[in-house]
């Protein structure tokens, strides 16, 4: 089986939307219902039978723990094409038959053992997975038949490719709509993604450490992660998924919600078709998004010095958020 190359990178905010320098985060990076895309997505190739994998890392998500999978190795870098082709001139050099290369952005599921007998047939050329939505980004070669570039995306997103049509579920998470769809999805058997958690009853799911007091209710499909706490008197409901070290204060109302990690939701609120993440509100049905100024009403439940996601600051998300606004204490 073949080696692969799976790349994680945030994306430049355009000039004028943010300070300088400041980059977005991958949504793939973020948890959904309890671990992110890329762990998924690594956790499935090393189920497939790849031999090894190499990770390159420049988002900007918690230190997480891909290292523990077997045959993995993660190389936190700021310019990971780079260090892919690198990667490659190395697999080339130690006589690697064929390399996967995957740059983790959509969710895709897809039959790894079919791509490769695709590839077998058309072992003369890149293969690159496309869909009814346009290519993806995933490749597989032959490291022998590919020409040193300084720009290896841009090789490989070259016309030169041969297309592998992908039959699977996609999503390509390119803004705060697809994230939340994506938990639809998996709620309602759409796609193969299932929560990280125990399924405490029928459609309801709870991570490690979660604490849900007297009196609140989670009415199924829901999610609640790990080290969660839902206080008294609060409703979780329709779809809604609370993910890890979130606390959604007194007599509070989720509905069609999805709570990012490392959020706190205040008192006697109420949530629907939204996406909240740390102070940030994006209310998904009316398309707008609210900066909160006010801590007692939504903040970032722990304080992580160093952390701060910036999942929203890119124009990519305009058309389905089309306004931000600063809301402060009244």
């Amino acid at each position: 089986m073949a080696n692969a190359i799976v790349i994680v990178e945030n994306e430049s905010v355009p000039r004028g939307s943010a300070p300088k320098g400041t980059q977005r985060e991958a949504l793939a990076s973020v948890d959904v219902l309890g671990i992110s895309v890329v762990h998924r997505t690594v956790d499935r190739l090393i189920r497939d039978g790849v031999q090894n994998i190499a990770v390159y890392n420049s988002s900007l998500a918690e230190t997480e723990t891909l290292e523990e999978r077997p045959n993995v190795v993660v190389t936190p870098v700021t310019a990971p094409w780079e260090a892919a082709a690198r990667e490659l001139a190395r697999c080339k050099s130690a006589g690697v038959d064929t390399v996967l290369i995957m740059r983790v952005g959509a969710y895709m599921e897809f039959d790894l053992a079919d791509a490769f007998r695709f590839h077998a047939e058309h072992a003369e050329c890149v293969v690159r997975a496309f869909d009814d939505g346009g290519p993806l980004d995933l490749w597989i070669l032959q490291p022998a038949r590919i020409p040193e570039s300084e720009d290896m995306l841009a090789e490989l997103r070259s016309d030169k490719s041969t297309y592998y049509p992908l039959r699977g579920y996609v999503n390509r998470l390119e803004n705060p709509r697809d994230l939340r769809q994506l938990v639809v999805d998996s709620f309602n058997s759409r796609c193969r993604l299932r929560p990280q958690g125990f399924e405490v009853r029928q459609g309801v799911w709870m991570g490690e450490g979660a604490q849900v007091e007297r009196g609140a209710r989670i009415v199924s499909p829901a999610f609640i992660g790990r080290d969660v706490t839902i206080s008294e008197q609060c409703l979780v409901t329709r779809c809604s998924n609370v993910e890890r070290d979130s606390h959604v204060d007194y007599g509070t109302v989720v509905e069609d919600t999805s709570i990012l990690p490392n959020s706190y939701v205040g008192i006697g609120l109420d949530l629907a078709h939204s996406i909240v993440d740390g102070s940030t509100l994006m209310n998904l049905h009316h398309g707008v998004m609210l900066k909160i100024g006010d801590p007692a009403v939504m903040r970032q439940n722990k304080r992580l010095p160093g952390v701060d996601r910036n999942l929203w600051t890119s124009s990519r998300v305009a058309p389905a958020i089309p306004a931000m606004r600063e809301q402060g204490a009244k």
